[in-house]
């Protein structure tokens, strides 16, 4: 008797077009018995998102009882994410090479505006001029108010330091690791996706409360 057990893996999200056709092999990966898995990978899946948010949770028990209702004689294991988060892809208004051309230069021209306004506020906290002229007296015996042997070194470090600390120069990643901000956007997506999964189960929840009450 060939083995009836089917196991599904459900990431934390996935990104769908909403032209395309929805089937579950797209949804989840798929291992066991060779035969099920090309047949079950193949079962359309119809998802109706959320008109607010563009979203919509899918639970473990959904995609048990979708393949039970193809193949009740197969026991289905869930490995994974407990609930999956789908999310429709966004259609752009116009192309996206023209976009590019118009939306990089000005996310450019605010992120250097706003470190340098940080910078200086954060050298005008901590008179860092005055560090300077002193660190210089120090090192030198002699007074100087613009001590560029220290002052161009010391910027050009700030933009070195940043360009390690975000492991990234252009394309090029200098190591493995990820970098603060990868960690910081997978952190906020990570808790994107645990809130839409709450409130998907406090509207199922409310809706089953509706339902008892009508039956009192």
């Amino acid at each position: 008797m060939p083995d009836q057990t089917i196991y599904l893996y459900l990431s934390s999200m996935v990104e769908i077009s909403a032209e395309e056709q929805v089937l579950l092999g797209t949804l989840a990966e798929i291992e066991g018995n060779p035969y099920y898995k090309d047949k079950i990978s193949k079962i359309p899946v119809k998802i109706d998102f959320d008109k607010q948010d563009g979203k919509k949770v899918l639970s473990s028990l959904f995609f048990i009882k979708l393949i039970h209702m193809y193949y009740p004689e197969l026991s289905i294991q869930i490995t994974g994410s407990s609930d999956l988060v789908i999310k429709k892809a966004e259609r752009s208004l116009f192309p996206f090479h023209y976009f590019k051309l118009l939306y990089l230069p000005l996310v450019c021209i605010l992120l250097f505006i706003g470190s340098g306004m940080a910078i200086i506020n954060f050298h005008a906290d901590v008179s860092m001029p005055t560090v300077h002229q002193q660190i210089f007296k120090m090192l030198t015996g002699e007074e100087n108010a613009n001590p560029l042997i220290l002052q161009i070194p010391y910027s050009l470090g700030i933009g070195l330091g940043m360009t390690l600390f975000f492991n990234h120069f252009l394309k090029k990643r200098f190591n493995r690791e990820p970098s603060p901000l990868e960690m910081e956007i997978f952190l906020y997506e990570e808790n994107i996706n645990k809130y839409v999964r709450a409130k998907e189960k406090n509207k199922n929840y409310h809706i089953d409360q509706d339902k008892n009450n009508g039956k009192e």
